[in-house]
Formats: C-alpha cells, sequence, structure tokens
C-alpha cells in the first residue's frame, strides 16, 4: 500500500484542525494559540511534512494581494517629547533614510508622535491595528525615561537607537565604540598626544556609555602626562568649556557636540593655530572645514528598513527571544579644523597667549 504524502491536509486531520489553522501555525502567526502551533509542529515533525518552497511563496504572494490593494505602510514613531519638526538633525537623518528606502522597495510611510496632544500609545496601537500596520520603524529616543512599551504581540520593528532595547525589537544604531577608536587612533596617529573629549550626561547616555569606555581605556594605557581629564556634567556650558580647556591644555578637542566648536572659536581660541577639533559622528551635511568621524544616519534608516522587510515579507510578528544589533560603523573625514601640531611648548603658549587675549 502505498504511503500517503504529508500535507497540511493530513496534519490537520491528525490535530483536528482545518487547514488554514495548520498554515499559520507553521508560519508562527499569532493568531494561533503558543500550545497549538507547538502541538501542530510537532505533528508536521513526526509525519516528515516539508513545505514546498515554491508553493509556500506563492501563497504568500496570493494572501497580500487578497490582503490589500494598497501598498503596505511602515509606521515611524517619534518617542520624543519634540515634534516632528523640532526634532534633531540626527533623528531627521534618520527618517529620510527610512522615508527614501520604504519608498524603493514600495512601501509607503506614514508619521505617528507618541506625545502628540490628546494621543497616547493605546491609541496609536488601536490605529496601527484598525489599519493593519504591521512595521514601525522606532526613531532615536531623548533618554531612558523616555523608554516606552509596545505589544509585541503583532507587531515586529526596528529600534535606531540603543536606548530603546527595552522595546525587544532589532536595533540600528552608530558603533560608537568604533566611532570613538576612529577618532583617537586617527589623532594620534597625526601626531596629536594630549586628546581632549567632552560630552554631556545625555550624548554618554545614548552612547551606552561606550564613548567615555573607549576614552577610560585609551586613557590607561597612556602616559599620564598626557592624559586630559575627562569634561563631563548634565550640562556643558561654554564657560566651563573654556576654562577646562585653560586648566587641561589639551592639543585637540574631540566632541559629539558643534557647538563646543563655535563656543571655542568665539572665545577667541584660533583652531586650528591654537587648538585643533575634530566632530564625534555629528549630524550635519558634508563640510571642509570640520574634521570628524561620520556616521550614516540616513544609512541607519534605510537599514532598518531592509530588517522590516525580511520580517514582513516571511511575516514574522510578534516578540524576538533574541534581537539582533547592527552597527554602522565611522569613518574619518579630514577638515581644516584639525592640523597636524606643532612642538608641544609652542601649541600650549599660543593657546595660553588667545585665552588671555579673549579675557
Amino acid at each position: 500500500m502505498n504511503k500517503v504524502q504529508p500535507s497540511c491536509k493530513t496534519i490537520a486531520k491528525e490535530a483536528g484542525v482545518s487547514r488554514m489553522t495548520v498554515s499559520m501555525a507553521l508560519r508562527d502567526h499569532p493568531r494561533v494559540a503558543p500550545e497549538t502551533r507547538e502541538r501542530i509542529k510537532e505533528i508536521a515533525k513526526r509525519q516528515g511534512y516539508t513545505p514546498d518552497p515554491n508553493l509556500t511563496e506563492l501563497m504568500r504572494y496570493l494572501r497580500k494581494r487578497d490582503i490589500s490593494k494598497e501598498e503596505p505602510v511602515i509606521a515611524i514613531l517619534n518617542p520624543k517629547r519634540a515634534p516632528l519638526s523640532k526634532l534633531c538633525k540626527d533623528s531627521l537623518l534618520i527618517r529620510e533614510g527610512v522615508k527614501k528606502r520604504a519608498e524603493e522597495l514600495g512601501f509607503k510611510t506614514e508619521d505617528f508622535w507618541l506625545h502628540e496632544p490628546g494621543m497616547r500609545l493605546k491609541r496609536i496601537v488601536q490605529i496601527l491595528e484598525t489599519r493593519g500596520i504591521r512595521g514601525i520603524v522606532v526613531l532615536p529616543v531623548e533618554d531612558l525615561q523616555d523608554v516606552f512599551s509596545l505589544p509585541q504581540e503583532n507587531f515586529t520593528g526596528v529600534a535606531t537607537c540603543g536606548v530603546a532595547a527595552k522595546l525587544g525589537y532589532n536595533q540600528v544604531h552608530p558603533h560608537f565604540y568604533q566611532s570613538m577608536h576612529m577618532g583617537v587612533s586617527t589623532l594620534m596617529k597625526q601626531g596629536f598626544k594630549r586628546i581632549g573629549f567632552c560630552i554631556s550626561a545625555s550624548e554618554d547616555e545614548r552612547s551606552n556609555h561606550l564613548y567615555q569606555s573607549y576614552l577610560l581605556w585609551h586613557q590607561n594605557n597612556t602616559p599620564a602626562k598626557n592624559r586630559v581629564p575627562i569634561l563631563s556634567s548634565d550640562e556643558i556650558t561654554k564657560d566651563a568649556l573654556v576654562k577646562w580647556v585653560d586648566k587641561g591644555k589639551p592639543d585637540v578637542v574631540l566632541s559629539p557636540n558643534i557647538e563646543h566648536y563655535k563656543w571655542l572659536k568665539e572665545a577667541g581660541i584660533r583652531i586650528p593655530e591654537d587648538l585643533s577639533f575634530a566632530a564625534l559622528a555629528p549630524a550635519m551635511d558634508q563640510t571642509d572645514e570640520i574634521a570628524q568621524v561620520r556616521i550614516g544616519y540616513r544609512k541607519i534608516g534605510a537599514t532598518a528598513v531592509d530588517l522590516l522587510k525580511s520580517k514582513l515579507a516571511n511575516e514574522h510578528v510578534g516578540p524576538l527571544h533574541n534581537p539582533a544589533v547592527t552597527l554602522i560603523r565611522g569613518e574619518w573625514v579630514d577638515g581644516e579644523s584639525v592640523k597636524t601640531p606643532k612642538s608641544p611648548t609652542e601649541t600650549l603658549e599660543g593657546k595660553e597667549l588667545s585665552l588671555r587675549e579673549a579675557g
């Protein structure tokens, strides 16, 4: 007697469910209870069932055609307390990358503001579920206080900053440790010995403290005479920055805040004649003026969409047991603000003269 070929029909018969339920269970659809999914998978394994990949792809295409005639939508969620028009440049560049890549792949995008007047997280979830929006890109949060929780069952998402790891989504964000290494090692190769680093508490938190982690390791392997104490506080003021430079006498300042460059020049310090300056992962358009470790923020947004596409194409929604982290590396870009240092004596004397003139 010929052996019956395993199929969704034979599995459904043994499990006592419909073929549709079997199909959904084998795709880990959240509408099928976890215990039922596991029971059906066990029966399929025992029967020796293997899906036909061509048929699977065809059915996936037909299901999508049947569900909607419109382009699928990816939600861009702004979790900050500031509206879209007031977001910082890095968030806006990430959003640009999301929208462009989504359009290239045939997706529409729609913005949602978590703190919009009259809007609540529960209301946003209802809107997304009603409209069948399953994919979410979360723009960077400000700090840990702004991290929120989304229901995991019916969505798949990508967070674009490390602080939002609590969401349980895959993450795409700058490779903070590598970027710091790139900045420090490049400056050292150019002859700088006393590298001064300044960072605010919120900037440090957004980097998961990796900027300072690398610098502390670097300073631990640097002669004591070349160590410049880190300038770190809740808020760095112009006065505090200038006093720190005057006291620590770095030959180059490395900072993630482009305002520090402007403040130093306003204080009468000639850059790069008296002091060199390099920006760490600034969200700014290309310029020859400021040397920097550049991060592709648009690439972060585009990569987030690529990750979402893969999940949505395979109808993988629901919580992830082990979310992946994709890191976008920084690259050094030369600029006029960095000049190979002169002898230590010449450099320090020039800075002291400028500071006295400014005072």
